[in-house]
């Protein structure tokens, strides 16, 4: 029979029923995944797809068989135009960024002295002349007298010693005279080295081209040799490209190359390959590596080549404006 604390118990409670099994996640098929899901993985992978075959098409059309550098640039010829002599500038007849043919007057030396110099020189020649014409007088002079003792000796007139000294006289004419013609070569070399001396106070352009720097002013002391201007020949420019030594075996005369010039690079230039350097770059920097030490790093070197330039661009009425010493790069098709 219950008792009173059996009715006021609670009844248990039923038992939770069991989880439902989870499904594994490689049992998930691709048709049960939803399409936003599907977008997030095939769009990344065709982008990166499409970005490896765009880089594959680059290489093949662009890189595949050719050699670029972007260590080059314009070269011509540069003449330094300076003084043979000692002298004051009075006048500069350019400047810098000017135009210049050749024989044209570049620069003008003072030649006062020079000039003084001359007119010594030539009184000093006048003076030579009129010796040789007093020279020779003496010497048909000393002529007669020999001739006149020869007859008188054989005539017993005048003694033997009469005679040797009307020998001697003629002797002496004869040198006299031989002197007199020397010194008037002498005159005459002086006058030609004053005359070639004022010649190079005037100092002229040898080349077609611009003046690319000046290196003094008018008033300033020139020395013998001293830079005055520098001048690129413009009749010729060149590319002066240095390349690895790895390449050149990749390269020979009259390889097409393309070049793209910094300054115009909506212009197309090319040219082709026409003399490879005779040592490295590096034989001709301030400093030349010596490697006798014995603390040797190998270090891949650069070898200079020149290529030819001319405008490929169609359809343009001006003429691009190319200086040396631009940036260029370049592109060698070697296949």
């Amino acid at each position: 029979m219950a008792t009173t604390e059996d009715l006021h118990r609670t009844p248990p409670r039923p038992a939770p029923p069991p989880p439902a099994p989870e499904d594994e996640p490689g049992d998930e098929s691709i048709d049960d995944v939803p399409m936003y899901r599907r977008r997030r993985i095939i769009i990344p992978v065709a982008v990166l797809l499409l970005l490896a075959l765009g880089g594959v098409w680059y290489w093949y059309v662009n890189l595949r068989g050719y050699i670029t550098s972007d260590d080059a640039y314009i070269d011509a010829n540069r003449v330094a135009i300076s003084s043979k002599i000692l002298g004051r500038i009075a006048r500069l007849a350019v400047d810098e960024a000017d135009s210049v043919t050749a024989g044209e007057v570049l620069v003008t030396l003072d030649s006062t002295d020079l000039r003084s110099q001359l007119a010594q020189a030539t009184a000093s020649l006048a003076l030579a002349r009129e010796s040789v014409t007093l020279a020779r007088v003496n010497l048909a002079r000393a002529q007669d007298d020999f001739h006149r003792a020869d007859q008188q000796f054989k005539t017993s007139v005048i003694t033997k010693e009469q005679f040797d000294h009307a020998r001697s006289a003629l002797d002496a004419a004869g040198a006299e005279l031989g002197i007199a013609v020397s010194r008037v070569g002498t005159a005459e070399a002086q006058v030609g080295v004053v005359r070639a001396q004022l010649d190079n106070c005037t100092i002229v352009s040898p080349v077609n081209g611009k003046v690319a720097k000046r290196w003094v002013l008018q008033g300033d002391v020139v020395q013998p040799g001293q830079p005055v201007f520098s001048v690129y020949d413009g009749s010729r420019l060149w590319v002066t490209a240095n390349l690895e030594e790895t390449n050149l075996d990749a390269l020979k005369l009259g390889d097409d190359v393309g070049i793209s010039v910094d300054s115009y690079p909506d212009r197309i230039f090319g040219g082709r390959v026409f003399q490879f350097g005779g040592s490295t770059a590096a034989q001709f920097s301030l400093i030349p590596p010596n490697n006798a030490s014995g603390n040797f790093t190998k270090v891949t070197q650069r070898v200079p080549i020149k290529i030819s330039i001319e405008e490929r661009t169609q359809g343009v009425s001006t003429r691009a404006v190319l200086l040396p010493g631009m940036s260029v790069e370049i592109r060698i098709k070697t296949f």
